[in-house]
């Protein structure tokens, strides 16, 4: 650090650009900002560079992959790629490495252990703010800012508006589960591998690995009894082998996270470690050829945090933009990650949305409303909670932190602030392109969804998270297809453990779940229809045009059975992929 210390004081020399997290796209902005010459300073609160992928050890990327299995984020997030040997599933401890040279090829400043402390911004600007390092105080000041961090701590700081959790939706505030990363030893990593091939392939069952990752023993989670029913769960086992044959599990759920309250969430990951002990002893006893010998020998320094604030933004990414891959004007990034959320309560199903067209992501969900010299990059930006099922994960930030670095660089040059670059993108667009972004949505043809009578009604529920759609279904609704009884279920089961968790209406639910799970992915039929209808005291009408239930249908008969218990419709009304106001 460059600076002068006076009175336990440390004042630092000028920077352009001050970033507050050394999270993946933290690291990008500033070797970004760097590369185009301006003075940046990277601060991070803990020991590690990294974020998710580190302190959370969360040690497979979610990839969303075009021609040739190549990622759709390209730029600055290639040659990560490229450093941690271009696998899904990579060494904690190499991209953290990889992290750290980047920034220090460059001569971008790190400061590690730096916590924010107090923030001085007046009216549209961000103009100082002091960090706490090993018990010193350090205050900066800078023209330009970028909030890097998974919960946009600085940002809030300094008066941004969010929503929280899901609030957007009208159901509730709750925040998805969390997740505690534990590394195991022992574990047999080329027996797992042909396993979860042989699972996946024999049963059916979406299981799976390749290369350093695997993905599977789904079943193995019923039968965990966990110490706190309310608390924890395991779900399937998500695994990332390590250089020294070691292996990172990604399977152990926390609900009840508040990830805005750094010491609740401290008090709970300790309480996840004592959980974590315990699933190993049951990994031990379930499977024991492949876990019997398996040992804990260490847990993520942090929880891995899904979900906490949504900015504000100048403008907000909603489920269907991503869905329909829209593109924007100010687009700076191209998403492809399916629409899937966890789980908010324990034991509910799955948030599946679908799989969107690769859909762009607009430079004005990074500039909070009311600020000038502000920039958000993180899963914390300005996206609805369902939209950020897909918009979170962490390649696409780190394509958005580069397209905040290049922002930084053109604000200082060319004497704008933040707003006026959303305003005259072109500038930064033809800049990332040279860089090697990839700004190029591929969006789908709703014409189908919009022809639908059940259309508005259906965009009502996704935007809630309400309208499940699975997989295979890509780039829109297929309203014009019959619902799956599964689907159904599960868009009721969604509603009523938000709404009314301890109502008939959800025990009406669970009991139809086992009784329908013979024929989960078939179609609704209208008989059925009723019977579960009739068990929630409904009498809603139903056309007799078919047999079977449409999945427009459908979503009007869930809207007209949710709307009492939520709030009024979305401000906005459903848009067409060619709405010149959001959309090109």
């Amino acid at each position: 650090m460059f600076g002068l210390a006076f009175l336990g004081w440390a004042w630092a020399a000028p920077y352009d650009l001050v970033i507050y997290g050394a999270t993946p796209q933290g690291v990008m902005a500033a070797v970004a900002a760097t590369r185009a010459g301006l003075k940046v300073v990277v601060l991070e609160p803990t020991a590690h560079v990294g974020g998710v992928l580190t302190n959370g050890a969360l040690a497979t990327l979610d990839l969303g992959q075009g021609d040739r299995g190549r990622p759709f984020q390209e730029g600055l997030f290639t040659e990560f790629y490229r450093r941690i040997g271009r696998q899904p599933s990579f060494d904690v401890r190499q991209a953290e490495a990889a992290l750290r040279k980047m920034l220090a090829e460059l001569g971008a400043e790190l400061w590690t252990g730096a916590k924010l402390d107090r923030l001085d911004a007046e009216g549209s600007r961000v103009n100082a703010a002091t960090f706490v390092q090993d018990g010193k105080p350090l205050r900066l000041e800078a023209p330009f800012w970028v909030d890097a961090s998974d919960t946009a701590e600085l940002a809030y700081a300094a008066g941004a508006q969010f929503t929280l959790g899901r609030e957007d939706t009208g159901l509730d505030n709750a925040q998805m589960a969390a997740g505690l990363g534990f590394r195991l030893e022992g574990v047999p990593w080329w027996g797992v591998w042909l396993s979860l091939n042989r699972e996946g392939l024999f049963e059916r069952s979406g299981a799976g690995a390749w290369g350093s990752s695997g993905w599977g023993f789904s079943k193995i989670g019923d039968g965990y009894d966990p110490s706190d029913l309310g608390r924890y769960r395991l779900r399937g086992l998500n695994l990332a082998r390590q250089s020294d044959g070691s292996v990172w599990v990604n399977a152990l759920l926390v609900y009840g996270v508040d990830a805005t309250d750094p010491q609740s969430c401290e008090r709970l990951r300790r309480g996840a470690i004592l959980e974590a002990q315990r699933v190993v002893r049951y990994l031990r006893r379930a499977n024991p050829l492949f876990f019997g010998a398996a040992r804990l020998v260490e847990a993520a320094p942090q929880l891995y945090i899904r979900e906490s604030r949504h900015l504000k933004g100048l403008y907000r990414l909603k489920a269907d933009d991503v869905l329909y891959g829209r593109d924007f004007p100010d687009t700076v990034a191209v998403g492809s990650y399916p629409l899937d959320g966890q789980s908010y309560r324990r034991g509910e199903a799955l948030y599946l949305q679908g799989a969107p067209a690769p859909y762009g992501v607009p430079f004005r969900t990074m500039v909070p409303q009311g600020f000038t010299n502000l920039l958000v990059v993180s899963q914390a930006a300005s996206y609805d909670s369902v939209a950020a099922f897909s918009a979170r994960v962490a390649p696409l930030q780190m394509a958005l932190g580069q397209a905040a670095g290049i922002a930084g660089y053109l604000a200082k040059e060319k004497g704008l602030d933040f707003p006026t670059i959303a305003q005259n993108p072109e500038p930064l667009r033809t800049r990332l392109l040279a860089e090697g972004a990839n700004l190029l949505p591929e969006p789908s043809d709703p014409r189908k969804d919009t022809a639908d009578p059940g259309y508005a009604d259906a965009i009502e529920l996704y935007r809630r998270g309400l309208f499940s759609t699975p997989y295979f279904m890509q780039g829109r609704l297929y309203l014009e297809e019959p619902i799956a009884i599964g689907d159904f279920l599960i868009n009721l089961e969604h509603f009523y453990q938000a709404k009314l968790p301890n109502g008939p209406q959800l025990e009406a639910v669970l009991r139809a779940k086992p009784f329908y799970r013979p024929k989960w992915r078939e179609a609704l039929y209208r008989a059925d229809a009723y019977r579960i209808l009739t068990e929630l005291g409904m009498r809603l009408p139903l056309p007799e045009n078919d047999n079977r239930v449409r999945r427009g249908e459908a979503a009007a008969l869930l809207w007209e059975l949710f709307k009492p218990g939520l709030s009024k419709p979305l401000k906005e009304p459903p848009e067409g992929v060619n709405n010149a106001l959001s959309a090109r």
